[in-house]
């Protein structure tokens, strides 16, 4: 079976390795700030003493530790969903309906389901860091789009997966 466009097939293993790399930078850059501020919170605590967007810093050591735990399980939720897309856009070069994609796009749809659930408390914690109105206040929560990207994937695992069985049964029968 030829490759049904290998420019676009190609874009999209780049723009995933990308996306892979800047969620790892993300990761990384979580770990490193937490770490600073184990280290050094009387430092920060002292220059976001009069801050604008945040309440008393010193009471706010364990919810920003707690802030930084969030973002560090949903970057990893991304990126094991990343690593999902990745395997199935190299199958999708020779063979996009097999079982093993319906069961990517279905571990894609619980990671999706995952970065929702853990985005409830990162919203209720950020709330509890900063003051209303602030955008930093304003971060985390469902998303509509979540919510329809969720879908979606369940929806296409479905359908990859009678795709699969349908071409099983067709093959049984020539």
């Amino acid at each position: 079976m030829p490759i049904p466009n290998p420019a676009l097939l190609g874009a999209t293993r780049g723009l995933l390795w990308l996306i892979l790399g800047l969620i790892v930078a993300s990761a990384l850059l979580v770990v490193g700030v937490e770490i600073a501020l184990l280290v050094a919170w009387p430092e920060v605590t002292a220059a976001f003493q009069d801050s604008p967007e945040l309440f008393e810093v010193t009471a706010l050591r364990f919810p920003v530790s707690v802030l930084m735990l969030l973002l560090a399980a949903i970057l990893g939720a991304g990126a094991y969903m990343i690593r999902q897309l990745q395997a199935l856009v190299a199958s999708a070069a020779t063979d996009p309906f097999i079982a093993a994609n319906a069961a990517r796009l279905r571990r894609v749809g619980w990671a999706l389901v995952a970065i929702q659930l853990l985005a409830i408390p990162l919203q209720w914690t950020a709330r509890c860091i900063a003051k209303a109105g602030s955008d930093f206040g304003d971060m985390g929560g469902i998303s509509l789009e979540g919510l329809l990207a969720i879908l979606l994937a369940f929806v296409l695992a479905a359908v990859f997966e009678q795709g699969a069985a349908m071409r099983d049964e067709l093959e049984g029968t020539v």
